[in-house]
């Protein structure tokens, strides 16, 4: 009994050694590839993350506002952030954080100069194919180390101790699974969609409202006045109509009252 427990313990401690030289393993499918098999790798699997920032200058913010909206949607974007200026008497803009598939992308900024004038334009691209490519292979020797941890605890039970310690050797290797796939998700999401930072301003001055003449404030008290007399009115009669069931009940009252302190003097 004791030796299979020995026995289990030292299959244990071997899966957690293959588990301390497992990155070293993770870069061998590329590192193994041929030379032409590896440039077909970096040319069709490539994972980059395509980044812009434009500035537009617009003659009309309001017609504007309508025709993004039908360029993003043309492109398959969304707009993942959107804030717009108001104020009266400045230049009226705005600025939107929009994510339009990689594929389109090119078409999409060639689509806003249409909308606009383009006062400045940055792109930026960073090749993250390495970083993809290596949290894969982590990924799929974690899982790896997983499925030989779930065996080892169903094949071959042991000691208390030694199941604790399977346990959270189990536990640890899931959380970094989770974390590595997170991290994969975001890199997916960050090279399948390219995000566009548009500033959006306004070129001519933005007219507020006519301020109101001496007339219009006349008028605007004058009907001010009346609602509330109005109002008051109104506020009387429903006072009125709620006092007279009270008057009704206690009148007679009152006058009785005041009878029988007469008769009393």
């Amino acid at each position: 009994m004791g030796c299979a427990q020995d026995r289990g313990s030292t299959d244990f401690d071997q899966v957690l050694e293959h588990a301390e030289s497992s990155p070293a393993a993770e870069t061998t499918p590329v590192a193994l590839a041929t030379g032409g098999e590896a440039v077909e790798r970096s040319v069709s699997n490539r994972k980059i993350i395509y980044t812009a920032d434009v500035e537009l200058v617009v003659d009309d913010f309001a017609v504007f506002e309508r025709q993004i909206s039908g360029v993003i949607g043309s492109h398959g974007g969304y707009a993942a952030e959107r804030s717009s200026d108001r104020r009266h008497g400045d230049h009226r803009g705005g600025t939107w954080v929009i994510r339009v598939p990689v594929a389109n992308y090119d078409a999409f900024l060639s689509g806003l100069d249409s909308l606009g004038f383009a006062r400045s334009r940055s792109e930026t691209s960073d090749d993250v194919t390495e970083a993809y490519v290596d949290l894969e292979a982590r990924i799929s020797n974690k899982q790896k180390l997983e499925a030989r941890i779930l065996a080892m605890l169903e094949e071959r039970p042991g000691k208390l101790t030694d199941l604790m310690e399977i346990e959270r050797e189990l536990s640890r290797v899931r959380e970094e699974i989770e974390r590595m796939e997170g991290r994969m998700r975001v890199l997916k999401d960050q090279t399948s969609l390219a995000t566009v930072t548009l500033r959006v301003v306004e070129e001519a001055t933005y007219e507020p409202p006519a301020a109101p003449t001496f007339g219009d404030r006349i008028a605007a008290a004058w009907g001010g006045s009346i609602r509330s007399i109005g109002q008051i009115a109104t506020g009387l009669v429903i006072v009125a109509v709620a006092v007279i069931p009270w008057a009704v009940m206690l009148v007679p009252i009152a006058w009785l009252a005041y009878r029988f302190r007469l008769k009393t003097v």
